[in-house]
């Protein structure tokens, strides 16, 4: 005959070995390094202003191994150079750190201290490169074209920019 004994660790055992579904799920969940609302950055370089980002949600997930940080509502960065201001707004934007990349996804519009203005609902920035690239449908407008495409390749100044299916005007000037 068997002792209440080993009948009661025999249960003990059993009930520490079941875990809640919950506890489980939280622990594959990314949780960010910092929350910001309704915030401002400014990167610089010395004394430089480089870049400001702006927006209403900011999810720094530095901790992760993409290092990425997520932009909610209402994303707007500007770009400073000498002579020259872009600036980039969607309804999100998510940045990769160490890849120098970032997606703007939403309602995006880059305008720059030129009059260029360009629209579409995706766009891609090499940061080390200043380079902006899409497969989705753009139009850009500068102070004598008007570009309508499904392709987008060019540097951020838009002087050396690659469509795809081009619809619209352009003028070319023969020398």
């Amino acid at each position: 005959m068997k002792s209440p004994i080993y009948f009661l660790l025999l249960i003990t055992f059993s009930i520490s070995c079941i875990t809640e579904p919950n506890s489980v799920e939280s622990e594959n969940m990314k949780v960010p390094v910092s929350i910001a609302r309704d915030f401002q950055m400014i990167y610089s370089d010395s004394t430089f202003k480089k870049s400001y980002v702006s927006g209403k949600m900011h999810y720094d997930f530095s901790n992760d191994q993409l290092n990425y940080s997520e932009f909610f509502e209402n994303v707007e960065l500007i770009i400073y150079d000498n002579d020259r201001t872009s600036k980039i707004y969607s309804d999100y934007a998510i940045v990769f750190n160490t890849h120098k990349f970032m997606e703007f996804k939403g309602n995006v519009e880059v305008t720059t201290s030129d009059g260029e203005l360009l629209t579409t609902s995706q766009l891609f920035y090499d940061t080390e490169n200043e380079w902006l690239f899409t497969e989705a449908k753009f139009e850009y407008i500068d102070k004598t074209n008007k570009i309508i495409a499904n392709r987008l390749d060019s540097n951020r100044d838009f002087t050396d920019l690659v469509t795809g299916n081009l619809t619209g005007s352009i003028n070319i000037n023969e020398k």
